[in-house]
């Protein structure tokens, strides 16, 4: 636990300044998300760093430089420390948000085409890099590695009918390579009727929900014909 901890607080306390860029619209985004998510897991761990150093975590606000002030204790640099938390979170969102331009048509970043184990490669293989890359001290490239990891593991709960299917918690097989992802539509297998209207409610099959068959979307960004 205490690595692990110590792993996360590197990752985010060692940056340089990059600038933010927001992706997506509407309520949530990936990067919105990911910020959610980040700072949940923060807080968590700090609250754990800060009470094994004797002192409490009690930040004066949810702010990133109020977090790692009270994380790191009322003794540090808070206006430095949290200038550079604030700096490694924005460089996470920065590419999390670029995979959609960098892997715009790559069906694995998406969790496109029914490409689950493609996907999940992509998940597991980024958690290798990132934990190398800790090990080493690039914290840079691990940073960068986490961001794009994220937006496709959220891909996943988003392009799929994981929760069609009435999943209300992770699926966690996506990040442990020696489980099976079970129950996967075929490429070849028909998922869902046409939309003609353009306003397709229900449009998976009943017997794919009945199966509890794991179907994805698919992006035509050349044609707007569902595959066969």
């Amino acid at each position: 636990m205490d690595s692990l901890l110590g792993a996360l607080l590197a990752l985010t306390l060692s940056t340089p300044t990059v600038a933010f860029v927001p992706i997506g619209g509407g309520t949530f985004t990936h990067v919105s998300i990911t910020g959610t998510a980040l700072l949940q897991k923060v807080t968590d761990s700090c609250r754990a760093v800060a009470e094994a150093a004797g002192h409490e975590f009690k930040p004066t606000g949810t702010s990133p430089g109020e977090l790692v002030q009270a994380c790191l204790g009322p003794r540090a640099p808070g206006e430095v420390s949290g200038a550079k938390f604030l700096s490694a979170l924005q460089e996470i969102y920065t590419q999390n948000g670029l995979v959609d331009r960098d892997f715009v048509n790559s069906a694995p970043h998406h969790f496109n085409s029914e490409a689950f184990l493609e996907g999940r490669g992509l998940i597991t293989e980024g958690m290798v890099a990132i934990k190398a890359n800790i090990r080493k001290e690039n914290f840079k490239a691990a940073r960068e590695t986490l961001g794009r990891v994220l937006h496709t593991l959220q891909d996943f709960y988003s392009h799929s009918n994981w929760v069609e299917l009435g999943y209300r918690e992770p699926y966690s097989n996506l990040i442990r390579p020696d489980l099976p992802l079970e129950s996967l539509a075929d490429v070849n297998t028909p998922t869902c009727s046409d939309c003609a209207s353009g306003t397709c409610p229900n449009q998976i099959l009943s017997n794919i929900l009945k199966e509890k068959k794991l179907t994805s979307g698919y992006m035509g960004i050349f044609s707007s014909q569902k595959p066969k």
